[in-house]
């Protein structure tokens, strides 16, 4: 499961530590270059589910030290403590906005939201631009994951 062919496949994806799962997927490159494949393996051993790309390039772009090549192990750590700490406040609403995204454009559109409520929920297909329209807080046709948890919360 992963970017590269067999490269994430580990039997216990989601049970790794950080340290276990940086040194597994930095390629013993002396633990200072995680790159974005890399972390995205990394990240699945950690939290037994794959991250988008654009969402593991905006973390890499924020943890790594500057003019670095790739990730530090004490910055994934952090990384992954800030990640758990988001997650477990808002666990469920990432993963359903995650599998909502199929496309991993990091926003929900109408076409998209469409097609995904007509593949898992017909009852919803019928509703779908009602619900979309009602998603979309700021009213641009994209609904955001801020959006999705106002919407998700009643707000």
């Amino acid at each position: 499961f992963g970017s590269r062919t067999g490269f994430c496949s580990q039997p216990s994806a989601g049970a790794m530590e950080p340290v276990v799962a940086f040194a597994t997927f930095a390629d013993g490159k002396n633990f200072l270059d995680m790159d974005l494949d890399d972390l995205s393996c990394a990240m699945i051993g950690v939290f037994g589910f794959k991250f988008k790309k654009l969402h593991l390039r905006s973390l890499l772009a924020e943890h790594a030290p500057p003019g670095a090549v790739g990730l530090p192990l004490d910055a994934f750590k952090a990384l992954v403590g800030e990640q758990r700490q988001l997650l477990g406040q808002r666990d469920r609403a990432f993963r359903m906005f995650e599998a909502l995204d199929e496309t991993g454009q990091g926003y929900l559109d109408l076409p998209g939201f469409k097609a995904v409520c007509q593949k898992t929920c017909r009852p919803a297909a019928a509703q779908a631009r009602e619900i979309f329209y009602d998603m979309d807080r700021s009213k641009n046709g994209a609904v955001t994951l801020a959006d999705f948890e106002a919407y998700l919360a009643g707000l």
